[in-house]
């Protein structure tokens, strides 16, 4: 047997072993995922609602895009939830990841209790977030919350519940997830911690301390880690769905799209199921196209020279 065959044989092994090994991974993932999201794409160019919930219809080709003109044209909320799950996104970006890269790196100096600030910062992040809603509504209580009682130091009169003011209930929802990014926090402290002494050390015989050591030296090294959070808070903000349930209902304009897909399918006496997965649809959609923006934000020069 010449060395050719042998390597051939090799190559063989090598690529029946993968796929023995992924086998297993593949089937799930084609039955708890693949499945599921291709039926909703397919159902939400169907009908399928009350009249047929068994019998679901595909809509012949001249009709094929009918729930989709009905959500976009008709629909009195989908505009409402697109826009607001947007915001969420934006703020998961330009908040959320800021604020756990600031908690890690000052964690990291290790300074004098670091642990227990470390867990305080994670504590939230392990409690529900029905328990974290209920928690928010008697914060946001307009008879004894504390919310009311700062704003009436600066406004006597006010009365009403700030989660039902436009404008202002966006803010309070905001807050009632956005700091919460122990989680994420806790990736990054650990990759930090991953950057070996050596390269901290040669930065410091060069001359770089604080914020200079972090921003030459740190964040570049962990620019993978803040990627992948990165798409953690934007893709957890565009699909907000609790703490706008337990929180306002959806009311005063602070619908989500998630909430939405549930109006339609469940609340909803016609049972909605085809108009539903349309806007499952256009959710998957906007999700990828999150998740290819924040790629191409995190994209290293190297690549864009290819």
């Amino acid at each position: 047997m010449n060395a050719k065959t042998r390597k051939r044989q090799l190559g063989i092994r090598r690529s029946i072993f993968i796929v023995v090994f992924l086998l297993p991974i593949l089937i799930c993932f084609s039955v708890f995922y693949l499945y599921p999201i291709l039926m909703v794409v397919i159902s939400s160019f169907a009908k399928w609602d009350y009249t047929n919930l068994n019998n679901m219809q595909m809509y012949p080709l001249n009709q094929l895009f009918d729930n989709y003109i009905y959500i976009f044209t008709k629909y009195p909320y989908f505009k409402e939830a697109l826009k607001n799950s947007c915001i969420w996104s934006l703020c998961g970006l330009l908040i959320q990841v800021p604020i756990a890269t600031g908690a890690a790196l000052v964690i990291s100096k290790k300074c004098r209790g670091w642990k227990l600030t470390r867990n305080i910062y994670v504590l939230p992040n392990i409690i529900s977030s029905a328990a974290m809603g209920l928690i928010f509504l008697q914060i946001y209580n307009p008879k004894y919350g504390v919310v009311n009682q700062l704003i009436k130091l600066f406004n006597p009169s006010f009365q009403d519940n700030i989660l039902v003011v436009p404008g202002w209930n966006m803010v309070a929802l905001t807050c009632a997830y956005i700091f919460f990014a122990g989680t994420n926090m806790i990736m990054v402290l650990g990759q930090i911690s991953a950057i070996p002494a050596e390269i901290r050390e040669a930065a410091l015989l060069d001359g770089a301390k604080g914020w200079t050591l972090d921003r030459c030296i740190t964040l570049p090294l962990i620019k993978s880690t803040l990627k992948t959070i990165s798409v953690l808070s934007v893709s957890a903000g565009f699909i907000l769905y609790n703490e706008v349930f337990f929180l306002t209902n959806g009311a005063a304009g602070t619908k989500s799209i998630s909430f939405i897909i549930r109006e339609l399918a469940v609340v909803s006496p016609r049972a909605q199921y085809a108009r539903a997965n349309a806007v499952g649809t256009i959710q998957i959609l906007g999700g990828l196209l999150l998740v290819l923006l924040i790629n191409l934000i995190f994209r290293d020069r190297k690549e864009e020279r290819r």
